[in-house]
């Protein structure tokens, strides 16, 4: 004689899954919308915890892009004009910051010196870019794959700091809503799909 199934058994197995089904559904959808939010801080007194050595965790390792053509500190010769810091992590960091300060003829001599000394890299063609005409252009960090970090001048005593770094070939987020376009690269093109992205895309493939 065959022994009838255990109905309360399968009953409780069954709960046991949806209920484990939900945890899983409830954590993701909890780390979705916690960390999927785009997060801007536009407060200079936390300068230093975006930028630098000395950022907070998720803010100090920059895909290893070299960080130090903006300054350190923010000191009293420099009168900030405009500052802000934006971070995107659905799935990998991205961050796109600028900071615009205008210096006294000493101070802006200076770090015109400082940046002047920095070993620039070569950037054109990476997405697009084929130079700055808005501004002059006096230092630069560019990878092929994470992005650029700068520092432009009017050459009046004014010089802006930017830094555009991302993976996968682009940004996930909409860049040119957080960031006045004269401060960006000519051509500069991160958005999805972007040629630069389908050109190495294809040279991968080969």
């Amino acid at each position: 004689m065959k022994k009838k199934p255990n109905i309360l058994l399968i009953i409780v197995i069954v709960m046991v899954g949806l209920i484990f089904e939900m945890f899983i559904y409830g954590s993701l959808l909890y780390l979705m919308t916690n960390d999927t939010k785009v997060k801007v801080n536009k407060d200079i007194n936390k300068y230093n915890n975006y930028i630098g050595p000395t950022a907070l965790n998720e803010y100090r390792n920059k895909w290893d892009m070299d960080e130090s053509i903006f300054p350190m500190d923010i000191t009293k010769v420099m009168n900030v004009n405009d500052y802000r810091m934006v971070y995107y992590n659905p799935w990998d960091a991205q961050y796109l910051s600028y900071l615009v300060v205008d210096y006294d003829d000493d101070a802006y001599k200076s770090e015109m010196i400082r940046l002047n000394n920095y070993k620039s890299t070569e950037y054109k063609d990476y997405y697009g870019v084929t130079g700055f005409s808005k501004y002059s252009l006096v230092a630069i960090n560019a990878d092929p794959y994470q992005g650029f970090v700068y520092a432009l001048t009017d050459n009046k005593n004014r010089i802006i700091y930017v830094e555009l770094i991302f993976c996968n070939y682009y940004y996930d987020l909409d860049y040119k809503k957080y960031i006045n376009n004269d401060y960006l690269p000519d051509g500069f093109d991160a958005t999805i799909n972007n040629s630069y992205a389908r050109k190495m895309s294809k040279m991968k493939n080969y």
